[in-house]
C-alpha cells in the first residue's frame, strides 16, 4: 500500500490479500454466529465454499485487468 500520501495502490497484491483475508474471515464468523455453531444448519455448508469462490473470482479479474489497464507509471 501507498504511504507516500498519494492514497492506495489498488495494484497491490498486498491490498488485495488483505481484503481476501478480512473478507474470508468476516463471512465465517458471520456463518457461524448466524447458524449459532450448529454444523446441521443448512448455511454452514457454504462456510468454505463462498469464500473460495471469491478468491477464485478475484484471481480471474485481476487476471483480466492486468492485461485491460495501462502498466503503472
Amino acid at each position: 500500500m501507498a504511504r507516500d500520501g498519494q492514497g492506495i495502490d489498488w495494484r497491490s497484491r498486498k491490498l488485495w490479500h488483505m481484503i481476501g483475508y478480512v473478507g474470508s474471515a468476516a463471512w465465517m464468523v458471520y456463518i457461524v454466529l448466524a447458524t449459532g455453531n450448529d454444523v446441521s444448519h443448512p448455511l454452514f455448508n457454504y462456510i468454505f465454499i463462498v469464500p473460495l469462490a471469491g478468491w477464485i473470482a478475484g484471481l480471474v479479474a485481476a487476471r483480466l485487468l492486468t492485461r485491460v489497464l495501462p502498466p503503472k507509471g
